[in-house]
Protein backbone atom coordinates (compact mmCIF):
# COMPACT_ATOMS: atom_id res chain seq x y z
CA UNK A 1 0.00 0.00 0.00
CA UNK A 2 2.85 2.39 0.79
CA UNK A 3 4.44 1.63 -2.58
CA UNK A 4 1.11 2.28 -4.33
CA UNK A 5 0.70 5.60 -2.49
CA UNK A 6 4.20 6.61 -3.50
CA UNK A 7 3.51 5.81 -7.17
CA UNK A 8 0.28 7.81 -7.09
CA UNK A 9 2.11 10.77 -5.56
CA UNK A 10 4.73 10.64 -8.30
CA UNK A 11 2.01 10.59 -10.95
CA UNK A 12 0.24 13.69 -9.62
CA UNK A 13 1.18 17.03 -11.24
CA UNK A 14 3.52 19.23 -9.29
CA UNK A 15 2.47 22.88 -9.13
CA UNK A 16 5.41 25.26 -9.29
CA UNK A 17 5.59 28.16 -6.88
CA UNK A 18 4.43 31.52 -8.17
CA UNK A 19 7.28 33.36 -9.87
CA UNK A 20 7.21 37.06 -9.02
CA UNK A 21 9.49 39.77 -10.36
CA UNK A 22 9.55 43.47 -11.10
CA UNK A 23 9.91 44.80 -14.63
CA UNK A 24 10.84 48.34 -15.63
CA UNK A 25 8.09 49.54 -17.97
CA UNK A 26 7.27 52.64 -19.99
CA UNK A 27 3.85 53.29 -21.51
CA UNK A 28 2.56 54.53 -24.83
CA UNK A 29 -1.17 54.98 -25.47
CA UNK A 30 -2.20 54.84 -29.12
CA UNK A 31 -5.67 56.24 -28.39
CA UNK A 32 -7.43 57.01 -25.12
CA UNK A 33 -10.22 54.78 -23.89
CA UNK A 34 -13.20 56.98 -22.91
CA UNK A 35 -12.70 58.39 -19.42
CA UNK A 36 -9.43 56.54 -18.76
CA UNK A 37 -6.44 58.80 -19.41
CA UNK A 38 -4.64 58.07 -16.14
CA UNK A 39 -3.69 54.65 -14.74
CA UNK A 40 -2.10 53.36 -11.56
CA UNK A 41 0.81 50.95 -11.14
CA UNK A 42 0.69 49.30 -7.71
CA UNK A 43 3.93 47.95 -6.23
CA UNK A 44 3.49 46.55 -2.76
CA UNK A 45 2.09 49.20 -0.45
CA UNK A 46 2.90 52.03 -2.84
CA UNK A 47 1.39 53.05 -6.16
CA UNK A 48 2.39 55.33 -9.01
CA UNK A 49 -0.02 57.44 -11.01
CA UNK A 50 0.74 57.48 -14.75
CA UNK A 51 -0.71 60.12 -17.04
CA UNK A 52 -0.93 58.33 -20.40
CA UNK A 53 0.16 60.11 -23.56
CA UNK A 54 -0.71 59.66 -27.22
CA UNK A 55 2.28 61.79 -28.23
CA UNK A 56 5.13 60.54 -26.04
CA UNK A 57 6.49 57.49 -24.25
CA UNK A 58 6.30 57.86 -20.46
CA UNK A 59 9.18 57.71 -18.02
CA UNK A 60 9.86 54.17 -16.73
CA UNK A 61 8.28 52.79 -13.55
CA UNK A 62 8.48 49.43 -11.77
CA UNK A 63 5.62 47.02 -12.50
CA UNK A 64 5.09 43.81 -10.48
CA UNK A 65 4.75 40.68 -12.63
CA UNK A 66 3.50 37.32 -11.34
CA UNK A 67 3.86 34.22 -13.52
CA UNK A 68 4.46 36.55 -16.49
CA UNK A 69 1.11 38.29 -15.92
CA UNK A 70 0.72 41.97 -15.01
CA UNK A 71 -2.23 44.20 -14.12
CA UNK A 72 -2.49 47.94 -14.70
CA UNK A 73 -5.16 49.61 -12.54
CA UNK A 74 -7.57 52.43 -13.20
CA UNK A 75 -7.01 55.75 -11.45
CA UNK A 76 -9.24 54.78 -8.49
CA UNK A 77 -7.38 51.43 -8.18
CA UNK A 78 -10.73 49.64 -7.86
CA UNK A 79 -10.67 47.84 -11.23
CA UNK A 80 -8.06 46.86 -13.84
CA UNK A 81 -7.46 49.19 -16.77
CA UNK A 82 -5.57 46.45 -18.64
CA UNK A 83 -4.08 43.01 -18.19
CA UNK A 84 -1.13 41.74 -20.17
CA UNK A 85 1.58 39.11 -20.43
CA UNK A 86 5.25 40.05 -20.10
CA UNK A 87 7.42 37.06 -21.09
CA UNK A 88 10.20 36.01 -18.74
CA UNK A 89 12.93 37.03 -21.20
CA UNK A 90 11.80 40.69 -21.12
CA UNK A 91 13.51 42.64 -18.35
CA UNK A 92 12.58 46.10 -19.66
CA UNK A 93 9.29 46.62 -21.48
CA UNK A 94 7.41 49.18 -23.51
CA UNK A 95 3.69 48.65 -22.88
CA UNK A 96 1.44 49.79 -25.73
CA UNK A 97 -2.20 50.46 -24.88
CA UNK A 98 -5.17 50.86 -27.19
CA UNK A 99 -8.93 50.90 -26.55
CA UNK A 100 -10.55 47.50 -26.18
CA UNK A 101 -13.56 46.52 -28.32
CA UNK A 102 -16.97 47.41 -26.91
CA UNK A 103 -18.10 45.05 -24.18
CA UNK A 104 -14.60 44.11 -23.00
CA UNK A 105 -13.89 43.69 -19.29
CA UNK A 106 -11.00 46.19 -19.35
CA UNK A 107 -11.00 49.54 -21.18
CA UNK A 108 -7.56 48.89 -22.71
CA UNK A 109 -5.92 46.10 -24.64
CA UNK A 110 -2.20 46.06 -23.85
CA UNK A 111 0.90 44.24 -25.03
CA UNK A 112 4.59 44.43 -24.17
CA UNK A 113 7.58 45.05 -26.46
CA UNK A 114 11.13 44.22 -25.41
CA UNK A 115 12.54 47.66 -24.63
CA UNK A 116 16.10 46.63 -23.87
CA UNK A 117 18.85 48.16 -26.00
CA UNK A 118 19.86 44.77 -27.42
CA UNK A 119 16.45 44.33 -29.07
CA UNK A 120 15.70 48.02 -29.59
CA UNK A 121 18.97 49.92 -30.03
CA UNK A 122 19.42 53.55 -30.92
CA UNK A 123 19.19 54.00 -34.66
CA UNK A 124 16.28 51.57 -34.97
CA UNK A 125 12.62 51.96 -35.80
CA UNK A 126 10.42 49.32 -34.15
CA UNK A 127 7.51 48.71 -36.54
CA UNK A 128 4.51 47.25 -34.70
CA UNK A 129 1.53 46.12 -36.74
CA UNK A 130 -1.65 45.70 -34.70
CA UNK A 131 -3.94 45.85 -37.72
CA UNK A 132 -5.44 42.97 -39.71
CA UNK A 133 -3.41 43.89 -42.80
CA UNK A 134 0.18 43.22 -43.76
CA UNK A 135 2.34 46.35 -43.57
CA UNK A 136 5.64 47.27 -45.18
CA UNK A 137 7.95 50.21 -44.67
CA UNK A 138 11.09 51.56 -46.31
CA UNK A 139 13.38 54.34 -45.11
CA UNK A 140 16.26 54.92 -47.48
CA UNK A 141 17.74 51.50 -48.20
CA UNK A 142 16.24 49.89 -45.08
CA UNK A 143 13.07 47.82 -45.47
CA UNK A 144 10.75 45.65 -43.39
CA UNK A 145 7.48 43.83 -44.04
CA UNK A 146 5.31 42.84 -41.09
CA UNK A 147 2.39 40.43 -40.91
CA UNK A 148 -0.72 41.27 -38.83
CA UNK A 149 0.23 41.20 -35.17
CA UNK A 150 3.94 41.20 -35.98
CA UNK A 151 6.93 43.34 -34.99
CA UNK A 152 10.07 44.14 -36.98
CA UNK A 153 13.05 46.47 -36.73
CA UNK A 154 14.19 48.91 -39.39
CA UNK A 155 17.87 49.67 -38.90
CA UNK A 156 18.79 52.72 -40.91
CA UNK A 157 21.85 53.34 -43.02
CA UNK A 158 23.17 56.78 -43.81
CA UNK A 159 25.17 59.73 -42.58
CA UNK A 160 24.00 61.94 -39.76
CA UNK A 161 21.99 64.89 -41.10
CA UNK A 162 21.24 63.31 -44.47
CA UNK A 163 17.64 63.18 -45.65
CA UNK A 164 16.03 59.95 -46.84
CA UNK A 165 12.69 59.02 -48.34
CA UNK A 166 10.26 57.15 -46.09
CA UNK A 167 7.24 55.20 -47.31
CA UNK A 168 4.80 52.94 -45.46
CA UNK A 169 1.98 50.90 -47.02
CA UNK A 170 -0.65 48.32 -46.05
CA UNK A 171 -1.97 45.40 -48.09
CA UNK A 172 -5.69 45.16 -48.79
CA UNK A 173 -7.37 42.90 -51.36
CA UNK A 174 -4.05 42.17 -53.02
CA UNK A 175 -3.11 45.85 -53.43
CA UNK A 176 -0.58 47.95 -51.50
CA UNK A 177 -2.08 51.22 -50.27
CA UNK A 178 -0.18 54.23 -48.95
CA UNK A 179 -0.16 55.03 -45.24
CA UNK A 180 2.39 57.82 -45.43
CA UNK A 181 5.20 59.03 -47.67
CA UNK A 182 7.65 61.74 -46.67
CA UNK A 183 11.31 62.63 -46.26
CA UNK A 184 13.16 62.58 -42.97
CA UNK A 185 16.47 63.69 -41.52
CA UNK A 186 18.86 61.05 -40.20
CA UNK A 187 19.71 61.36 -36.50
CA UNK A 188 21.94 59.42 -34.14
CA UNK A 189 20.36 60.08 -30.76
CA UNK A 190 16.94 58.44 -30.94
CA UNK A 191 15.02 55.26 -31.35
CA UNK A 192 11.41 55.31 -32.51
CA UNK A 193 8.23 53.30 -32.21
CA UNK A 194 6.10 53.11 -35.36
CA UNK A 195 2.65 51.71 -34.63
CA UNK A 196 0.10 50.82 -37.33
CA UNK A 197 -3.48 50.43 -36.12
CA UNK A 198 -6.94 50.19 -37.68
CA UNK A 199 -9.58 52.27 -35.98
CA UNK A 200 -12.41 49.86 -35.02
CA UNK A 201 -15.07 52.54 -35.56
CA UNK A 202 -13.99 54.16 -38.83
CA UNK A 203 -11.93 51.18 -40.16
CA UNK A 204 -9.33 53.73 -41.22
CA UNK A 205 -5.70 52.64 -41.11
CA UNK A 206 -3.51 54.88 -38.95
CA UNK A 207 0.25 55.20 -38.51
CA UNK A 208 1.88 56.81 -35.51
CA UNK A 209 5.61 57.53 -35.17
CA UNK A 210 6.77 58.20 -31.60
CA UNK A 211 10.30 59.18 -30.54
CA UNK A 212 11.69 57.73 -27.34
CA UNK A 213 12.57 60.87 -25.38
CA UNK A 214 13.40 58.85 -22.26
CA UNK A 215 16.74 57.79 -23.76
CA UNK A 216 19.81 59.82 -22.83
CA UNK A 217 21.10 61.78 -25.82
CA UNK A 218 24.25 59.86 -26.62
CA UNK A 219 26.08 59.29 -29.88
CA UNK A 220 25.41 55.89 -31.43
CA UNK A 221 26.97 54.20 -34.41
CA UNK A 222 23.56 53.61 -35.99
CA UNK A 223 21.22 56.27 -37.35
CA UNK A 224 17.57 57.13 -36.95
CA UNK A 225 15.13 59.58 -38.51
CA UNK A 226 11.74 61.07 -37.76
CA UNK A 227 8.67 60.17 -39.75
CA UNK A 228 5.89 62.70 -40.25
CA UNK A 229 2.36 61.31 -40.37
Amino acid sequence: MKKLAALIALALPVHAATESRTVEVSFYCFKYAPGVETVQVANGETSKSIRLSTANITEPVSLPVSDNQAVILRADQALPAAKLKIPAEIGKALVVLMPSPAGSAEPYHAFAIDYGHEKFPLGTYRLVNVSKHAVRGAIGRSYAEVKPGGIAGIELQGENGATQGAKFEFLEEGKWNRLTETRCAVRRDRRWLVCVYQDPATKRMNLRSIPDRTVNLVTASNATASIAE
